[in-house]
Parts: C-alpha cells; structure tokens; sequence
C-alpha cells in the first residue's frame, strides 16, 4: 500500500501544474460529458507494478486491473455533465465434478446474479472530482451438490437465495489524462435476504426439508482501494 500511496503522490504532482486546464494540447477534454459511458476497474495491480519499477523489488508479472467490486461489472451513462446512471452486475454459474478411487463421484453447481442500479452526482470545477449517489441491489443465488456411487446418491439443493437492498456512495477522482481517471470511494447500505428451505434426497432415506432463513445487515462500511474509470 505505501508503493501505491508514493506513486499516486509523484503522478498527481507531475500533473499538478496542468490541474486547472480541462483540455488537452490536441483539444480532448479531460471531464466526462453528456452522453459518454464509463467503465471502472480496481487499479491496485497496475499501481503496484508501477511502483516496482521505481525500486529494487521488480516485476514478475504483467500489469493488471480487477473488478472495482468484488465480482462485478460498473459502468454509467452520464445523463449530463455532472449526472450520471449507474449499473452494477455479475452473472456468474459454476460447476465442477470429482471422483475418488472408489468410483464416487460428487458433483456440484451455483448461481449467482446480481444487479444494482442507481444514480452519480458530481461536482468540482477541476481535474479533482467529488461523487456521491445512491444504488439499489438485488441477488438471487442457488446451489446444489450430487454424490454418486454404485447403489447410492445423495442429492443435495439449497433454496433460492433472493436479496434487495440499497447503499450510499461518496467518493473522488483525479483526471490524469482525458477522460481517464484513478480514485477511491466508501459506501455504506442495508441488505435484506431470504434464503429458501434446502431439499436432500439419498437413497434409502426420507426426503429431508431444511428451514428457510432470513438476515438484516445495516452498515459496514466498504472502502475502494484504487480505482481506474475509462470514459468514452
């Protein structure tokens, strides 16, 4: 985290000379407008490969840029100069299957989906950007694991996950170059969840129905690390 903190500093102070002027030499803007989309990406590999390049430490892998939220996709559409909507998602499904030297095999699946939807304010007459706004949520999710063997399978389903929610978001950016950015934000929300009852199948066995659940969470406060927003 210091070589991210010291390597912002020294890409925010050869910039800053140039803080006040929101065009470049070729005319591009450096501020998002009316009509441009945005994509953001969590920069802290690209930050830390930059920063070894300044030391002794090297780099033994190639730049690169993750998710802003863990596992999902953050895009806007800017409504106007200082607006924009704001669309959070991931789809994900997964499965895998092992077996063991005793022919068992255990077969397993998930899903996951999540969607948010919400909206950007903005302000600042500079490089230097504040935002704040709001998103709604949703996930749905579900699982199941099968074990098979000669005469025997045991079959194992959760419930349909379901959950709504909204959270607040504040944060900054810096425009290094037009229409590309690096910044952080907070945020802070209440998720609601119900979780179906789970269905068990094994042979030779009566059905079992687990208990549905349900969960409350208000708070915790999530911190980006370093973001890059690409505008287009």
């Amino acid at each position: 985290m210091k070589k991210i903190i010291l390597t912002v500093a020294a890409v925010f102070a050869l910039s800053f000379a140039n803080a006040q002027d929101l065009k470049s030499k070729k005319g591009e803007n450096y501020l998002p407008q009316s009509g441009d989309w945005a994509i953001g990406f969590n920069a802290d590999g690209l930050f830390h490969y930059v920063g070894n390049a300044f030391n002794q430490a090297g780099n033994n892998a190639a730049p690169s840029v993750g998710f802003q939220n863990a596992g999902t996709f953050v895009g806007k559409r800017f409504t106007s100069d200082k607006t924009a909507q704001r669309v959070i998602a991931n789809f994900a499904f997964g499965s895998n299957s092992s077996e063991d030297a005793a022919g068992t095999k255990v077969a397993s699946s998930g899903l996951n989906l999540s969607l948010g939807l919400g909206k950007e304010w903005r302000r600042g007459s500079t490089r230097l950007q504040g935002f704040y706004g709001a998103d709604v949520m949703l996930n749905v999710n579900s699982n199941s694991t099968k074990t098979t063997a000669t005469g025997y399978e045991k079959d194992v389903k959760s419930g349909l996950g379901f959950g709504i929610g909204a959270q607040g978001f504040l944060g900054a950016e810096y425009f290094l170059f037009p229409k590309i950015s690096i910044g952080a934000q907070y945020t802070y929300g209440l998720m609601i969840g119900v979780q179906g009852a789970s269905t068990t199948t094994e042979t030779g066995m009566a059905d079992v129905k687990g208990s549905k659940s349900s969960g409350f969470n208000l708070g915790g406060v999530g911190v980006s690390s370093i973001n890059m927003t690409l505008h287009f």
